[in-house]
């Protein structure tokens, strides 16, 4: 039943969600600095996924990796440059303004299609880059230009775009399954990232952080967020990513009293509101949709709603 099918893609996404939502904490835990992290993380995660490619595909492993094209290529480029910049912008400023940064991926993937795929850009989505601007601006008024803060500001928001280019890389792509480029990718790091750092010098607390990071949470967290929406409208998973946006902050301010300040709470604020109607919209102009129960009752596949953003 479709329902059935809807209630297990809401639950599986949003554990993917809350299973990778504590990522922004444990970097904190980490002493490490910020090149020695993105090496770590790279080299397990990439392991892990790459093991898990040989153990699906077995004799055919060689050949699903001789199929990768161009575009493959770029997705572990991809991989490698938003990893790095993403470790850089929550080392170096609040999580929360980091995750406010990565929001913006849906417009920055607006702009890409635009420019690369050559893809229309409705005026709703014109308007939402405007206020999304206005909301990063706000953000930024809480940081000294120059300073360390607003650097991890900007390596965010060149990390959203790095991750819009892998989204319409994946789009480009020939292969069905993007896991043997997502676990390249995290080799790829690894390597670029050796040159600059002393691995055989990390705590074992750090490690033992990162391998909880590599090995098991950002493993899981992704294998659940790309089961998820095969049974759910991609607008829907969008609005539950933006969980983490929330979810990540609330846990390093438990935790670690973090407060991102007004500045940020106010501009990640229009930032996420901006990003929430420009969706809710998206669905009531494309398929005049009401509420996501008609999503429901008009038994619209996931498949179909690709380019909303």
């Amino acid at each position: 039943m479709f329902v059935g099918d809807k209630a297990k893609g809401y639950l599986i996404t949003m554990l993917g969600v809350i299973a990778i939502s504590p990522d922004g904490l444990l970097t904190r835990f980490i002493s490490a600095d910020s090149m020695t992290i993105t090496f770590w993380r790279g080299l397990l995660f990439g392991l892990t996924v790459l093991m898990f490619v040989v153990l699906r595909y077995r004799s055919r492993t060689l050949a699903v990796f001789a199929r990768f094209t161009l575009p493959d290529a770029g997705i572990v480029a991809c991989y490698c440059v938003g990893n790095i910049l993403f470790i850089y912008s929550i080392t170096h400023t609040t999580v929360a303004n980091t995750l406010f940064m990565l929001s913006t991926t849906p417009i920055w993937a607006a702009l890409v299609s635009l420019l690369f795929l050559r893809e229309k850009m409705p005026r709703r989505t014109i308007v939402a880059i405007l206020a999304v601007v206005v909301g990063i601006v706000v953000i930024t008024q809480g940081s000294e230009p120059g300073s360390g803060d607003w650097l991890g500001i900007l390596a965010g928001l060149l990390a959203a775009a790095t991750l819009a280019t892998q989204f319409s890389l994946i789009r480009l792509s020939s292969t069905k399954d993007i896991l043997p480029s997502l676990g390249l990718g995290g080799v790829f790091t690894a390597l670029v990232m050796a040159p600059l750092v002393a691995p055989a010098e990390t705590s074992n607390l750090d490690l033992t952080y990162l391998i909880i990071m590599g090995v098991l949470m950002l493993p899981l967290a992704n294998a659940l967020m790309f089961v998820g929406p095969k049974y759910l409208p991609a607008p829907e998973v969008g609005l539950m990513m933006l969980l983490e946006t929330i979810l990540g902050p609330i846990w390093v301010w438990l935790v670690l009293s973090e407060n991102p300040g007004w500045y940020s709470i106010i501009g990640g604020a229009i930032v996420l509101m901006t990003l929430i109607i420009n969706t809710w919209l998206a669905l009531r102009e494309e398929y005049g949709i009401r509420s996501f129960e008609h999503v429901s009752r008009a038994g619209i596949a996931p498949k179909q709603f690709e380019n909303t953003s």
